[in-house]
């Protein structure tokens, strides 16, 4: 798999609850005590298959802030918000969408071939010297709708428009002027009652009507006495066991039992079938298509997509596509249902009026060498589709890392990072972390984070020599990291210092005896085995002011809220190179 390093994946909780024990008594009465300890005391696994499935970047996340939990995904559900053109950018009530289906009932198509917006244009017509000018202002030509990308028109299946308004009832009353010419053209059709041939749209009807008559024959009579409150079985039964002679059951069983329903048998009820009579029909579609290339028959991507196309065989039958409806939707928490995101009412606006990301509501983890060999490389402006040079770890080399934390809250906070001493799976690499505990400022304006510089330099005598330093980033490579010392720390963002040792691929220990027995012991490593990954487990905590909806005493009185946000992230270091 082709990845970027370093990188960080934040893991979301909602894979744990499927198999974790602790959170299998929830919502029961027990009288174990499960608590937070259960929870620290579990290892984040990134090579678990499982892994996969609940790893992901921090900008596809949202966080939801009554639960004080990542979001992924899958914990959040959709729901529609309203429904509109994208092309005349119409909102579309959801009543008529039941109604007219999902498409604009207004003047927007698509191109039958390429599904590209339709135009109305006009046909070139000789001007009239005779006419005055009122009337030359007039709507008197001819319209089609054309494709502006492949020049496909309606004039392929011979449709013109009389006015350029009012596309769809204009097309309607075509479709039906051609359904009743072709069954006009086959008078045998309409006296022969056996089952033959019909158009969709008129088996449909006929359906539809006969399906109806059978449900209302099978079902029971409709009581006039419905709405009333004594005509439930149970109140029907204590009424008649009290004041009649028979009981509600005997009634039941003098009841006539309805009829079963039965299948369309003939065309007047929509059977459609194949008989003899189309066997020339065939025929000639079989001819046209020997005729024909591929390129003239109509894809099923094509036919499937309106009504009007469902019979069509060959590309000149295709008709204009309705231009199908986009909805809006906006995203709520699963557990609590709390509105993760929703956008804007306007059609046009793409801003949302609620969206809960989780890059603004958790810390951000950055990983880079404390002393990089090559400079890192940023896939944003590669010119060439080239591989990316990267240079492999090698293993029992011990490397320094800075790990950056940026606080988006508007409040300071205290962070505690945890990590294995040994990270899980076939390669085991031995992570340190100098300095685990440590506090972040709060966040501010975004001119405030350009403008402010860092609190901790080296080069601060402001000489042209320390400026040069505090440019070029030479005056680091005087320090050294020190055990329970931050590295770097601004306004609202701390460094840290990890070091790391890159286990081996082929898991020996060097040993002057020759062990026959262990090469058939090891195990094969698979793909993705070989790049380091270090789970860190991120506790934050933090002292907020109540607003008046949470807590109005506690505002009165001073007080403030404590709160506390923990989660699982990796970061993926590199890839280890072969001993």
């Amino acid at each position: 798999m082709d990845l970027t390093f370093p990188y960080t994946r934040y893991a979301c909780q909602c894979n744990e609850y499927l198999n974790d024990p602790a959170t299998a008594l929830f919502g029961k009465r027990s009288s174990q005590n499960v608590g937070d300890e259960h929870e620290d005391n579990r290892l984040f696994d990134p090579h678990e298959p499982r892994a996969n499935y609940s790893l992901y970047p921090i900008d596809e996340l949202l966080f939801c802030d009554e639960c004080n939990e990542i979001r992924c995904q899958k914990c959040w559900g959709e729901e529609m918000m309203y429904y509109y053109c994208p092309s005349c950018m119409f909102e579309v009530a959801s009543s008529g969408v039941k109604g007219d289906g999902n498409r604009c009932a207004r003047h927007c198509y698509d191109c039958p071939v390429c599904k590209a917006k339709l135009n109305i244009t006009v046909l070139s017509r000789q001007p009239d010297e005779h006419l005055k000018p009122t009337d030359a202002s007039k709507e008197n030509g001819e319209y089609i709708l054309m494709c502006q990308y492949c020049d496909w028109s309606t004039l392929e299946i011979g449709i013109k428009f009389s006015k350029p308004t009012k596309i769809t009832e204009q097309l309607n009353k075509l479709w039906k002027q051609r359904s009743a010419g072709t069954a006009e053209e086959s008078p045998e059709g309409k006296q022969k009652e056996e089952p033959g041939h019909l158009a969709h749209d008129a088996a449909f009807a006929n359906l539809t009507k006969f399906y109806r008559e059978q449900l209302s024959e099978s079902s029971d009579q409709p009581n006039p006495y419905s709405n009333s409150p004594y005509s439930s079985p149970a109140n029907l039964a204590r009424i008649m066991s009290l004041y009649g002679g028979l009981s509600y059951n005997a009634l039941k069983k003098t009841r006539e039992k309805p009829q079963p329903m039965r299948e369309a048998g003939n065309m007047a009820e929509g059977l459609s079938a194949f008989t003899a009579d189309r066997v020339p029909e065939d025929d000639e579609v079989l001819r046209r298509m020997k005729k024909l290339d591929l390129d003239g028959t109509a894809a099923p991507e094509q036919r499937f997509t309106s009504p009007h196309n469902y019979e069509a065989r060959f590309a000149d039958e295709l008709w204009p596509i309705a231009t199908p409806l986009k909805v809006k939707r906006g995203k709520r928490c699963r557990t609590c249902r709390q509105i993760l995101a929703r956008p804007d009412n306007k059609v046009g606006s793409a801003r949302y009026k609620i969206r809960l990301l989780a890059i603004t509501h958790m810390p951000r983890l950055l990983l880079r060498p404390l002393q990089p060999i090559i400079p890192a490389p940023n896939p944003s402006f590669r010119l060439r589709p080239e591989p990316l040079d990267q240079s492999k770890l090698r293993p029992y080399q011990t490397q320094q890392y800075v790990l950056t934390v940026r606080n988006p809250i508007f409040d300071p906070v205290k962070v505690t990072l945890a990590t294995p001493t040994t990270t899980p799976g076939k390669v085991s690499s031995k992570v340190t972390i100098l300095c685990p505990t440590f506090a972040i400022g709060a966040s501010g304006d975004k001119w405030d984070d350009a403008l402010e510089a860092s609190t901790i330099s080296s080069g601060s005598d402001g000489s042209r020599r320390a400026a040069m330093a505090s440019l070029t980033g030479s005056a680091d490579t005087d320090r050294q990291p020190e055990a329970g010392k931050i590295w770097e720390k601004t306004r609202n963002s701390t460094s840290v210092v990890i070091e790391i040792v890159p286990g081996s691929l082929s898991r020996r220990r060097p040993s002057i005896v020759s062990d026959s027995n262990q090469s058939a012991d090891e195990e094969e490593l698979s793909e993705d085995d070989d790049v380091l990954e270090v789970p860190i487990f991120v506790r934050v905590e933090w002292e907020h002011e109540p607003t008046e909806i949470q807590d109005s005493e506690k505002r009165a009185r001073g007080e403030t809220i404590h709160k506390e946000l923990a989660y699982w992230c990796v970061l993926g270091v590199g890839r280890i190179a072969e001993q």
